[in-house]
């Protein structure tokens, strides 16, 4: 499945701006956050440079929602969805 991923803030110099992640059916948001620090080359597992994913260090959308108003990291991801994150300095 095929899954959008915009990022703001001091995150997009490691990580870039925009992203088109293939993943597995039944990924969640964890297992994209691991895709993306893999590829920037973060080795700290469940962060993002210096901020945890699933705290509150980030602001994470899934399709305008927080998903800590969903299931946390755990929240399922589906074709087509659009991830935003967004550390704190940019509004998150």
């Amino acid at each position: 499945m095929k899954v959008s991923v915009r990022i703001f803030g001091n995150l997009t110099t490691a990580l870039g701006r925009k992203h088109v992640l293939e993943l597995d059916k039944g990924a969640t948001v964890r297992a994209l956050s691991n895709r993306l620090a893999e590829s920037a080359g973060f080795k700290r597992q469940g962060y993002l440079g210096n901020y945890r994913v699933g705290g509150d260090d980030l602001a994470i959308l899934v399709n305008g929602r927080n998903i800590q108003l969903l299931d946390g990291v755990e929240t399922m991801l589906q074709d087509g969805d659009e991830v935003v994150i967004l550390p704190p300095i940019a509004g998150g």
